[in-house]
């Protein structure tokens, strides 16, 4: 994926505007689904994707998904239970991209160690995605009643404010020095689904590109002002918390695909 136009953000010793590596906000690819060497569950998922966007969650059937996928119901029914099985994969199959592209630029730009960083950025990519963005501003035109909970737990754990203040990945940033000590505690979690909550919540969000980049832009402002300390992190340990960031993955998806089988087996 070729990485597009430039995320603006401010630093904390500067108040002019500076470039923020690239925003990672292209187009995602279709057809790529891990195990499927028919690529049947691909074609399922994609089927789904142009469904929603057409005609909305609440509408479709599973009849109405293999049709457009050009496989049998029952075939469908090898992979998944539901339709609700389906659109789940479909976000957590989004949301793993989303990662993926987030995570093959972290060597390139050290400054994605920071929260505010980060921030930054994932809003930009989930607001890119159609359904992510449905799924994050509860497009209930889009996905029903198939959208991220106005508070957590989420269940599928691909929110951004659920993945930004996830413990594991608040405890990186605070052993690295990058995030306030308070900041590593239930409220500190709080406070951060709050700020995001916020600004995913606004009218319009992600619609209009211009106005996406403004509110990445305020967003990274905001959680740098209130959960990072005031001097500027050192190389040093922006490097450690990018090689650990590689390592452990902390921002990866609360759950993994084919939820169907872990159903079935009880482990979900």
């Amino acid at each position: 994926m070729m990485f597009g136009e430039q995320t603006m953000l401010m630093t904390t010793r500067q108040s002019t505007v500076q470039p923020l590596g690239n925003s990672m906000t292209g187009s995602l690819r279709s057809g790529q689904a891990g195990g499927d060497p028919c690529g049947r569950s691909a074609r399922v998922l994609d089927a789904m994707v142009d469904l929603v966007l057409r005609i909305g969650y609440p509408k479709i059937s599973v009849q109405d998904v293999a049709e457009h996928a050009g496989i049998g119901k029952g075939t469908v029914y090898v992979h998944w239970n539901s339709k609700e099985d389906i659109i789940d994969d479909v976000l957590v199959r989004e949301f793993d991209r989303v990662h993926d592209q987030f995570i093959a630029h972290l060597p390139r730009d050290r400054r994605l160690a920071s929260l505010h960083a980060a921030g930054c950025v994932l809003y930009q990519q989930v607001m890119a995605s159609p359904v992510l963005r449905a799924y994050n501003t509860r497009d209930a035109r889009v996905l029903g009643t198939h959208v991220a909970p106005p508070v957590n737990p989420d269940a599928l754990g691909i929110s951004l404010a659920s993945v930004l203040a996830r413990q594991e990945y608040l405890e990186l940033l605070r052993v690295n020095g990058l995030i306030r000590e308070a900041v590593c505690s239930e409220e500190g979690q709080l406070s951060i689904e709050a700020v995001v909550n916020g600004f995913v919540a606004r009218p319009g969000a992600g619609d209009d590109p211009k106005e996406c980049k403004a509110s990445s832009r305020l967003l990274a402002t905001v959680l740098r002002r209130a959960f990072e300390p005031v001097e500027p992190p050192s190389p040093e340990n922006q490097d450690r918390m990018i090689a650990q960031l590689l390592a452990a993955r902390p921002l990866r998806s609360g759950t993994s695909m084919r939820m169907a089988e872990a159903r079935m087996t009880g482990k979900r």
